[in-house]
Parts: C-alpha cells; sequence; structure tokens
C-alpha cells in the first residue's frame, strides 16, 4: 500500500475521503475506497493483481474499470489491453476533472450507458464467437 501514498496524497488534497479500507495477510491483497459525493475509487490487490475502479456515488450503482473510463475519454477501441495500476494512477491525476465531468448528475446517465456499452464491447473483444 505504501506505494499508493502519492496518489492517495492527491486524492485527499481534491477533497477525496477514505470511508473503507481493509488488508489480508495472504498476497498483500488489500482494498481502499475513495469518495467524494459524486463518486467512489476502489483501490485494490487481490492474488497481488491491482485495480483501480470507479462509480458513482448513489445507492447501487455499478463499479466500472477505470480503463473503460479513459476509453471513453479517449475514443480507444481497443478494448482488451491490459492498463498497469500505473498507467491508472497516471491517468486519473491526469484527468480527474474529466473524470469528474463525465460523473457529475448531468452527464452521469450518458456516462454509465457509455461504460456498459463499453464494457460489452471489451468482453465480445476478449472472448469472440467462434
Amino acid at each position: 500500500m505504501k506505494n499508493n501514498e502519492k496518489i492517495y496524497y492527491f486524492l485527499k488534497s481534491n477533497g477525496f475521503e477514505l470511508i473503507q479500507e481493509g488488508a489480508s495477510a495472504f498476497f498483500d491483497d488489500y482494498y481502499d475506497t475513495f469518495s467524494t459525493d459524486l463518486l467512489q475509487l476502489r483501490f485494490s490487490s487481490s492474488k497481488s493483481f491491482k485495480t483501480l475502479d470507479i462509480r458513482c456515488n448513489r445507492p447501487n450503482e455499478n463499479w466500472y474499470d477505470l480503463a473503460l473510463v479513459k476509453a471513453l475519454l479517449y475514443n480507444e477501441r481497443e478494448l482488451n489491453y491490459v492498463t498497469t495500476i500505473e498507467e491508472h494512477k497516471d491517468f486519473l491525476q491526469k484527468e480527474l476533472s474529466n473524470i469528474v465531468e463525465l460523473f457529475n448528475d448531468r452527464n452521469y446517465p450518458n456516462t454509465k450507458k457509455k461504460l456498459e456499452e463499453l464494457g460489452n464491447q471489451r468482453a465480445k473483444q476478449m472472448f469472440p464467437m467462434a
């Protein structure tokens, strides 16, 4: 988790609050969830596989891989590219204001629809029909 200190400081300085955390002695597994009134970010590691997910801070909303948000903002079409946690952190720092814009009350319904479409497209790219 100490590798996350820089990004955690960045988030806290931009109004995010750590609202949940947990750790396991196995494989260095952990999760840390940060929140604002608008959105939540979840950093996690399971069996040494690190992820960064995002969701709207409303009840019962889905989590989305930050790579889908990146694909949406940058109009990427290659959706099965594996994004490292460091790339996620860099993207988050560079594009936080644009990410917040995607998840504001006015834009979120369209953002949600597009993220779901991108998720479906990624699944088709990863698992094409024979």
